[in-house]
């Protein structure tokens, strides 16, 4: 009973939470407990990389193989968005989510206690899932309380707390190897997501009512709505173009600083927090660049710079080497924190009966391409960082011109 009031509350100030200046409430405790449910997926993904070796060795098996746990925790991401996103339109945000948070520790401990690598990929893959409710449903609860420059600057903030496990994860799972394994990780992960999961219970309000949608809320039907609207599918293309060019960045760099340029792995770490920290700072600005600008135009400036930096790179690579290839591919990263947040505004801007719909396809459009992307820059091969700038300028361009040409100007009420 509680959270069915809390929920009509909620939904009532939403209604008044639009993206002009005014009185409306900051819901801070709220954003800060989902930035940091969303930090999950990233420290599900990062966490165990310093053990994939051990993994390797345990099961007398490949690299390759091992890293298809990876793969598969990606796809895995991608089908657990759709669903659980899907599920929070017709039955409320709160159960789907606590259900994804215990459905991602039992697969954690599942995967602890794999017999083989074939079944840790299964798990790995299922574990995925579970924790794609979080990204998936902390969108779509962000929509339900705001919208337009609001719902930006709430997106921002849930960015700022995730971003921080990517530095954080690795050293961690470093640390737990010195006391135990690589059981012992995906057992903390576990544990991690079950306390994740009893906070949800106590702390979680319901921001959707659904009575009054339930009705309107089926997956088959907002894919319909959804692609009748231009600025969703304008949003979506965008983000997911943009989300293809940072994973560049994620698979190629690693090639390029230590086999191109031979630095060793903890350089290369110390190349990934750099990055990190960039990112943090970059995410700051996009709040104070809305207070005059629409969420759109931000979008466009943050896709303007990271096109014009990547072209940079093609440029830096044979001439200032591994230092101007790290430079310009900090400032990628950093620009796109101007992108992410404001495509996701302006997606869910005009959805708020499909917003978990909504926040699925984008966050599984957005795996999807980022899952292609690697290969393709496979196919053009590791050299001193020009391939590497070449796809990123590619998928840059790609989505810049998704973002202008199918949004236009139809995004600027927000």
């Amino acid at each position: 009973m509680a959270s069915s009031a809390s929920g009509t509350v909620l939904m009532m100030h939403a209604d008044a939470d639009h993206s002009q200046p005014g009185p409306a409430r900051s819901y801070r405790g709220l954003i800060i407990l989902l930035g940091i449910v969303s930090a999950l997926g990233p420290m599900t993904t990062d966490m165990y990389l310093p053990a994939l070796p051990q993994i390797a060795r345990e099961f007398s098996t490949s690299e390759a193989a091992v890293q298809i746990t990876l793969t598969g925790s990606l796809l895995g991401m991608a089908v657990g968005q759709i669903v659980f996103g899907s599920l929070s339109d017709s039955f409320g945000r709160r159960m789907p989510l606590i259900i994804g948070l215990f459905a991602h520790t039992a697969f954690s401990v599942l995967s602890a206690l794999a017999p083989s690598i074939g079944w840790l990929i299964v798990f790995r893959a299922l574990q995925g899932a579970g924790s794609a409710a979080a990204p998936a449903i902390a969108m779509a609860i962000v929509r339900d309380i705001s919208t337009g420059r609001n719902a930006s600057k709430r997106y921002s903030t849930i960015m700022f707390i995730a971003t921080g496990a990517p530095i954080v994860a690795p050293l961690i799972g470093s640390a737990l190897l010195l006391y135990t394994d690589w059981h012992g990780i995906f057992l903390i992960q576990g544990a991690m997501a079950a306390a994740l999961a009893v906070t949800a219970i106590i702390a979680l309000p319901e921001t959707r009512d659904v009575r009054h949608h339930l009705e309107q809320a089926g997956f088959l039907t907002g894919v319909k709505a959804l692609g009748r609207d231009r600025v969703f599918v304008g949003s979506t293309l965008s983000q997911a173009a943009m989300m293809a060019a940072s994973f560049c960045y994620i698979s190629g760099l690693s090639f390029v600083a230590q086999d191109w340029y031979g630095v060793s792995q903890q350089v290369y770490g110390l190349i990934l927090a750099g990055g990190a920290v960039v990112m943090l700072g970059m995410n700051r600005i996009s709040p104070r660049l809305l207070r005059s600008r629409t969420p759109h135009r931000v979008a466009v400036i943050g896709l303007v710079g990271a096109l014009v930096v990547a072209g940079l790179m093609m440029l830096a690579a044979p001439t200032l080497g591994l230092i101007g290839v790290t430079i310009t591919s900090w400032l990628c990263i950093g620009f796109q924190q101007l992108v992410t947040p404001n495509n996701q505004a302006m997606a869910l801007s005009g959805h708020s009966q499909f917003a978990g719909v909504a926040s699925a396809l984008i966050g599984a459009a957005s795996l999807v391409a980022a899952a292609i992307s690697a290969p393709l820059l496979g196919l053009l091969g590791t050299d001193n960082g020009f391939n590497m700038g070449l796809a990123m300028f590619a998928f840059y361009a790609l989505s810049l011109v998704s973002s202008i040409v199918i949004i236009g100007r139809r995004a600027d009420h927000l």
